[in-house]
């Protein structure tokens, strides 16, 4: 069980509410998600981390590199899943690449992070309560234009204690990198409540990696550190959520909003009650889809706003 130390400044009510029940809203579901076996071929590879961590060292702009080395390199990856070594851990990830896929073309990346009790799984085949189409319905919407990617949280989730997590999504998007073409410029993250705490995880630290994040019901419980590098974001939380409250989206929120030096003044975005916050800085905007139904569950329109979102860049 995860210790409530590591839910950080949450109040002990909410700590102890979430170890009760889940992130997941009281289940975890994770017999509910089918193994693909076609889809998760028998490609399983141990790939040792040649960087375990990253020093955040890069500028404040995003990534200028468009082409990674993969794009020039033999092609090590396909479906399936892998494994790499982070912190002197085994950690595992699925990769899901298009069926058309070309080497010497740049591919975005979507990292899909699962919910506390959940598996990289269910993210990657779907047929999950939270998740119940591939990559909360982004790959439908995608199709064979993105490569995506689905890491498996320890202990349930992303506790990310010592920026464990932080380390280990790092390692794996630099072999991704070595052995995909990747537009490096165009590498995003998503999740749902503890997927959604390490998106903001993400976002507050890896901004030299990661051109946007799109937390869903999330806060800042798995940390959020104070690297100067930025990120676009856009993250939905329901008004009525009682496993994560609604405070503590907007509690991530606000992070973005003074890191990116927006101001408070809105304007509507899409057509689901989305905002986006005026006087950011050109590169990196913020948007907030706050709705007012739906609990702790990702929204019918998710995908389609975060999509529409990472387009954008």
């Amino acid at each position: 069980m995860i210790s409530t130390s590591l839910f950080r400044s949450v109040p002990l009510v909410f700590a102890m509410a979430i170890l009760a029940t889940g992130c997941g809203g009281g289940t975890s579901d994770t017999s509910s998600a089918s193994t693909n076996s076609t889809a998760l071929s028998n490609n399983t590879s141990s790939l040792e981390s040649a960087s375990s961590s990253s020093n955040n060292t890069a500028s404040i702009s995003a990534v200028s590199a468009v082409s990674s080395k993969g794009c020039s390199s033999t092609t090590l990856f396909a479906n399936g899943k892998y494994t790499l070594t982070s912190d002197g851990l085994s950690r595992e990830f699925l990769v899901s690449v298009p069926a058309n896929y070309n080497p010497k073309k740049a591919y975005p990346l979507v990292v899909g992070l699962h919910w506390r009790g959940g598996q990289a799984t269910d993210v990657y085949n779907g047929n999950s309560w939270a998740s119940q189409k591939p990559f909360y319905g982004l790959k439908e919407l995608y199709g064979d234009s993105a490569i995506f990617v689905a890491p498996n949280g320890l202990d349930s989730g992303w506790a990310n204690p010592n920026n464990r997590d932080i380390h280990f999504v790092q390692a794996m998007v630099d072999q991704l990198k070595n052995g995909l073409c990747l537009d490096t410029s165009r590498i995003y993250a998503t999740g749902f409540s503890f997927g959604g705490m390490m998106s903001n995880a993400i976002g507050c630290e890896m901004g030299n990696t990661f051109r946007a994040v799109a937390p869903m019901s999330g806060s800042l419980w798995s940390g959020c550190g104070n690297s100067q590098n930025k990120v676009a974001a856009i993250l939905l939380h329901s008004k009525v959520d009682s496993v994560v409250g609604y405070q503590y989206g907007e509690e991530a929120r606000d992070k973005y909003i003074a890191k990116n030096s927006c101001t408070t003044t809105t304007r509507a975005i899409g057509t689901n009650g989305c905002v986006e916050y005026q006087g950011c800085n050109s590169k990196y905007p913020v948007a907030w889809c706050g709705y007012n139904d739906g609990g702790h569950w990702p929204p019918a329109f998710a995908a389609k706003e975060i999509k529409t979102f990472f387009d954008r860049f």
